[in-house]
């Protein structure tokens, strides 16, 4: 069963300064990186994925920056109610014109847990968790 775990999380102005330093790095390595970034966004994937924040979308794929259209939502469901799914969906398929929609995931843990279980299960599971 999924168990929560505590990570070392970074301050915002760890952030800021490694956003800073990804910049510069991409800038050392390509100078026109950004430039042709801008330009241009013609991916052939829209990837739905799950928002676990232990999973990197592209580095899970092994892509770069603008490969892939990413959608990530809570245990990358595909629901025809979701609006910002269905606004993804829609202007990757037809303004970008993608050519291949991955949803892509993995079941048994907290987020797919809480969506698939009944809520009073999943309290009571929870709350069981925490007083243990």
């Amino acid at each position: 069963m999924w168990q929560a775990h505590e990570v070392g999380t970074p301050s915002y102005e760890q952030l800021f300064e490694n956003n800073r330093r990804w910049v510069a790095d991409d800038l050392a390595q390509d100078p026109d990186h950004f430039e042709r970034l801008a330009a241009s966004q013609r991916p052939r994937y829209l990837s739905i994925e799950c928002t676990d924040s232990q999973l990197n979308a592209n580095e899970t794929v092994h892509t770069g920056s603008g490969e892939m259209f990413i959608h990530r939502n809570i245990a990358n469901f595909v629901v025809h109610t979701d609006m910002n799914l269905m606004s993804v969906l829609q202007f990757a398929v037809e303004v970008l014109d993608a050519e291949h929609v991955i949803v892509c995931g993995h079941y048994g843990r907290g987020p797919t847990a809480a969506v698939t279980t009944p809520a009073a299960a999943w309290r009571q599971r929870s709350t069981a968790r925490t007083t243990a």
